[in-house]
């Protein structure tokens, strides 16, 4: 009977920025979502920093410096900008309602 190997989940190189960010991504419990808003970026372009697959820029390294220096010198500070990351989408369903949801509509018989 041939057995498959279980696939490993891709991973960044050692010592690279993408490595950096899959270790923030971890510390601070963020999803793919909350951790593309973090950075400002689309959530597939964290999924592929996360897993190795691109390497983010130089700003992106900046930003994990500036950050990481926020987090370690004023870490309320810090936490403001976790507290007002967008929460996960629910499928389906809009995140905000919109303007329509408040409007009052008639609702004539005829």
């Amino acid at each position: 009977m041939n057995e498959t190997p279980l696939k490993q989940p891709k991973t960044p190189a050692p010592g690279t920025v993408a490595q950096r960010v899959r270790q923030t991504v971890d510390r601070l419990n963020l999803d793919e979502f909350q951790a593309a808003a973090y950075f400002g970026v689309p959530v597939y372009t964290v999924r592929k920093w996360c897993t190795g697959e691109r390497e983010p820029g130089a700003a992106v390294a900046r930003l994990l410096e500036v950050m990481g220096l926020l987090e370690a010198l004023a870490p309320n500070l810090h936490q403001t900008f976790l507290v007002n990351l967008a929460p996960r989408p629910i499928r389906g369903k809009r995140a905000t309602p919109s303007p329509a949801d408040n409007s009052v509509t008639s609702k004539n018989t005829v």
